[in-house]
C-alpha cells in the first residue's frame, strides 16, 4: 500500500475519462426512451381527459415515474464497467493479486457462523474481496441480514423490515485452531446473553467499556485477549467508528463494521469524482490496516 492514491488516479484518468463518456451516452439514451415512454402515457390519456378527470393528474405522475425509472435503469450497465475496469485497480493497491467478485458475498452460513448476529430472515451480501497481506489471507463483503416482523392493527396485518446488520464483515486467519469460540459484543448494561458463551470478565477497564466478552472457553478467551490485544482491538474499535463486534472461532477473526453506504456503485445521475474514488480507496485500506493494526502477520501460535 506504498503507492498514494495520486498514482493510482493518474493510471485511472483513462478510464474515468471512458467511463464518463459512457455515462452521457447512457443517460441521454435513458432520458430519451423515458421521456418517449412517458409522452406515450400522457398522450393516450388525454384522449380520455374528460372521463378520466382526477386520475388524469394520477396517470401523468406515474407516467413521469415510468419515465425516471426507465432513465435509472441505465445506471446497471455503467455500473459494469465501473466494477470491470475502476474498481479492480484500486483494489489491487491495496491488496496485491486481490481477487474480487461483484456479484458474489460471504454466506450466509459464513455469517451465522460468527456467531456475532441472530439468524436473519433475509439475507444478501455483494462485492466479494480476498486476498493475501502477507501471511494473513482475508476476505470481507458488504452484507445486509434483516429480520422479518408483522405487527397486527385493526386494519390488518402489516409487514415490516429492521436491519440486524449492515456494513462491512472482515474475516482474517488468526493463524490459530480454536477450541471454543469467543465473542465481543458491544459494551451494555445487559450483562446475560442466551448460549453456550458465558460472561468473561477481564481487568482492561478501556477495554471493558468498549466490549463485552462471552466464550465457551474462559481460559482460552484470556489467552486471545492478552493485554496487549486489547489495547489492539480497542484503537482499530476507536478508528473504525467505535461500533465494531468481534468473533473470534473456526482458526479465524471475524470484524463486524457497521457502515449504511452502498460501496462499489455507479450512477448515471453522478459523474465520477476524485473524492469518490478516493473515499473507496480510503475505505477498502482502512479494512486491510486491521491485519498490522491486530498484528496478525506475528505468528505466536501454529495450526495444527
Amino acid at each position: 500500500m506504498g503507492t498514494s492514491f495520486d498514482a493510482i488516479y493518474n493510471r485511472l484518468e483513462p478510464h474515468i475519462d471512458a467511463f464518463e463518456s459512457k455515462r452521457r451516452a447512457l443517460f441521454s439514451k435513458g432520458l430519451r426512451n423515458g421521456a418517449i415512454t412517458a409522452g406515450i402515457i400522457i398522450l393516450v390519456s388525454l384522449f380520455f381527459i374528460q372521463s378520466l378527470g382526477f386520475f388524469l393528474w394520477i396517470i401523468i405522475g406515474l407516467a413521469i415515474i415510468i419515465g425516471i425509472t426507465i432513465l435509472n435503469s441505465q445506471s446497471g450497465e455503467l455500473c459494469a464497467y465501473y466494477k470491470t475496469h475502476i474498481v479492480p485497480p484500486i483494489l489491487n493497491e491495496v491488496v496485491p493479486n486481490v481477487h474480487y467478485e461483484p456479484g458474489m458475498g460471504i454466506s450466509e452460513e459464513t455469517f451465522c457462523t460468527c456467531k456475532l448476529f441472530p439468524t436473519p430472515d433475509r439475507y444478501s451480501s455483494e462485492d466479494f474481496i480476498s486476498g493475501r497481506v502477507d501471511k494473513t489471507d482475508i476476505c470481507f463483503s458488504e452484507v445486509h441480514a434483516e429480520e422479518r416482523h408483522v405487527s397486527t392493527t385493526k386494519n390488518g396485518t402489516r409487514e415490516y423490515w429492521t436491519d440486524i446488520f449492515r456494513g462491512f464483515l472482515f474475516i482474517a486467519d488468526f493463524h490459530k485452531d480454536f477450541s471454543g469460540r469467543t465473542i465481543l459484543y458491544r459494551n451494555s448494561w445487559f450483562k446475560f446473553r442466551f448460549g453456550s458463551e458465558k460472561r468473561v470478565k477481564l481487568e482492561n477497564s478501556t477495554f471493558e467499556n468498549c466490549f463485552d466478552v462471552f466464550s465457551t472457553d474462559e481460559i482460552e478467551a484470556r489467552y486471545i485477549l492478552s493485554p496487549s490485544m486489547m489495547e489492539r482491538l480497542v484503537e482499530m474499535n476507536n478508528r473504525l467508528g467505535n461500533n465494531v463486534t468481534i468473533s473470534f472461532c473456526h482458526s479465524n477473526v471475524y470484524i463486524a463494521i457497521p457502515d449504511s453506504r452502498n460501496h462499489f456503485e455507479a450512477s448515471v445521475w453522478q459523474p465520477l469524482t476524485r473524492r469518490n474514488l478516493e473515499e473507496e480507496f480510503q475505505t477498502v485500506s482502512d479494512l486491510v490496516q486491521i491485519v498490522d493494526e491486530l498484528n496478525l502477520n506475528l505468528r505466536i501460535w501454529t495450526k495444527e
